[in-house]
C-alpha cells in the first residue's frame, strides 16, 4: 500500500511538472513569436517610409520636367496606398512570377487574353537569380503587410482651436460656424442613415457642437450665430467624467469622451477624421462623402449659388468628377480646382461681375480654395506583423515635410 502510494504521489509530481514545462513553453512561444511580429511589423513600417520618400522624389521629378506638366496623370495617390509592399507582394512578383494589380486596376476578359509566349532559357525579367534572392530574403518565419492614409484627406477634428466662435462677419456665418455645418452636413447624407437610425437632426448638430466644444478656447456652448449658454461642464454632470479640456485632441481616442459621441456611428465613420493639420482637406484623395459635405457647405455660404439639393446624386457625380479630373497633372492647383468646381456648381465669372457681393461670406473667406488643399503632409500607418496564430499591429503617424526621412517626427505610435 505505501508502494502504491508513493507511486501515485510521484506520478502526480511528474504530471505537474509536464504540465508546467508545457504551459511554460507555450508562454515562451507565444512571447517569441510577438516579439518577431512586432519586428516584421517594423519591418513594414521602415518599407512603408521608403515608398513614401520615393513617392516625394517622382513628384519632385515630374513636376520638374516641363514636357510633363500636362499630361493627364494623376500622382495624387500615394504608392504606399496604390501598392503597399508586403511578403504577399513580393512572393507573388519574385517567386510566384506574377504581380498583384494596382488599385483600381482590372484585368482583360479571358477571351481577350494572348497566350503567353514561351519563355527563353535566359530571359530578363524576374531572373533565377532575383527570385532566388527573394526567397532567401523570406526565408524567415511569418509575414507582415500594411496600408497608408493621407490625413490631409480627412476632416479635422481640431479646426476649431484656432478659430474664434464669436468673429463677426458681415454676411453668412463665420469660419467655426461654417465647419460645424461642414461637419453636420457629413453626417446627415443619406449613406449614414442606418448609423443615426434614432438619433434626430438636432441631437446631429448638438454632438456637432460638443465636439466644437471641446476643443474650443472658450469653457461656454456655443450655438450657431455667436449664442452663447450656460457652461460647457454642465453637459459632463458625473463627478468622475472628463470635462472638455478646451485644447486639441491628442488622438480620435479622445473624441469618444465627448457627450453625444456614440460608438454606434462613431467608430464606422473614424476613418475619415483626423486630428493631425490644419482645416483643409486633399479633395484629390479624399472620400467623396467627404468632399461633397464641403461643396454643400461652401454652396450655402455662397448665395450666387443655385440652393443645392443634397440628394441630387447627378449633381454630386458631376462636381466629384470635375474636381477628380482638376487633380491631374504633376502639381495640381488649388486655384483651378476651386474654379472648375464653380463651373460645375453653375457660378459663372458674368455672375460675379453683375454682383460682386453675391458671394456672400464664401467670397470673403476665399472661396472653395480656402476649404481644400493638394500638398500631403501627414500620414497614417497602418502595420501588421504575423508569425503563426501570433498576430502585432502597430498605428503610428508621421510628419513627412522635411525631404531627410531620418528628420520625419513620429506624431502617434500604438501597438496593439
Amino acid at each position: 500500500m505505501m508502494a502504491i502510494s508513493a507511486i501515485m504521489l510521484l506520478s502526480m509530481i511528474a504530471l505537474e511538472f509536464v504540465f508546467n514545462s508545457n504551459v511554460n513553453y507555450k508562454v515562451a512561444l507565444n512571447e517569441k513569436e510577438r516579439l518577431q511580429a512586432y519586428y516584421l511589423a517594423l519591418s513594414e513600417l521602415n518599407l512603408m517610409k521608403v515608398e513614401l520618400k520615393l513617392d516625394k522624389q517622382i513628384k519632385s521629378t515630374v513636376a520638374s520636367m516641363p514636357m510633363l506638366q500636362n499630361l493627364p496623370i494623376d500622382l495624387s495617390q500615394p504608392i504606399c496606398s496604390q501598392m503597399p509592399i508586403s511578403t504577399g507582394l513580393i512572393r507573388g512578383f519574385f517567386v510566384g512570377g506574377e504581380m498583384p494589380l494596382m488599385k483600381g486596376a482590372s484585368t482583360a476578359p479571358e477571351a481577350e487574353k494572348k497566350p503567353a509566349a514561351a519563355k527563353p532559357d535566359t530571359g530578363t525579367t524576374a531572373t533565377e537569380f532575383e527570385a532566388e534572392n527573394a526567397q532567401k530574403f523570406l526565408s524567415f518565419d511569418g509575414d507582415f503587410d500594411g496600408s497608408c492614409a493621407d490625413e490631409s484627406a480627412k476632416m479635422n477634428l481640431n479646426v476649431w482651436a484656432t478659430l474664434d466662435p464669436a468673429q463677426q462677419l458681415l454676411a453668412g456665418n463665420n469660419p467655426y460656424d461654417m465647419y460645424k455645418i461642414a461637419l453636420s452636413n457629413f453626417f446627415k447624407q443619406d449613406r449614414f442613415k442606418k448609423l443615426f437610425e434614432g438619433v434626430t437632426p438636432d441631437k446631429m448638430d448638438e454632438s456637432v457642437r460638443n465636439i466644437a466644444d471641446w476643443v474650443d478656447k472658450n469653457d461656454v456652448i456655443n450655438d450657431l450665430g455667436g449664442i452663447t449658454r450656460g457652461s460647457e461642464q454642465s453637459l459632463y454632470k458625473e463627478d468622475d467624467r472628463p470635462k472638455p479640456k478646451n485644447g486639441k485632441f491628442l488622438s480620435l481616442d479622445e473624441v469618444h469622451l465627448v457627450e453625444g459621441v456614440d460608438d454606434t456611428w462613431f467608430v464606422p465613420l473614424e476613418d475619415s477624421f483626423t486630428v493631425y493639420g490644419d482645416a483643409k482637406v486633399n479633395v484629390c484623395v479624399a472620400d467623396d462623402d467627404v468632399i461633397w459635405a464641403l461643396v454643400m457647405t461652401y454652396a450655402s455660404q455662397n448665395t450666387a449659388i443655385p440652393p443645392i439639393n443634397p440628394k441630387n446624386i447627378e449633381l454630386k457625380k458631376k462636381v466629384i468628377d470635375t474636381m477628380k479630373l482638376s487633380c491631374m497633372g504633376a502639381q495640381p492647383q488649388v486655384g483651378k480646382i476651386a474654379s472648375d468646381v464653380d463651373a460645375a456648381l453653375g457660378l459663372g465669372t458674368a455672375a460675379q461681375t453683375t454682383n460682386p457681393q453675391a458671394t456672400g461670406a464664401a467670397q470673403a473667406t476665399g472661396g472653395f480654395a480656402s476649404y481644400i488643399t493638394t500638398e500631403p503632409r501627414y500620414y497614417s500607418l497602418k502595420l501588421t506583423g504575423q508569425v503563426g496564430d501570433t498576430m502585432v499591429n502597430i498605428k503610428t503617424v508621421i510628419d513627412v515635410k522635411d525631404s531627410d526621412p531620418k528628420k520625419w517626427r513620429m506624431l502617434y505610435y500604438k501597438v496593439f
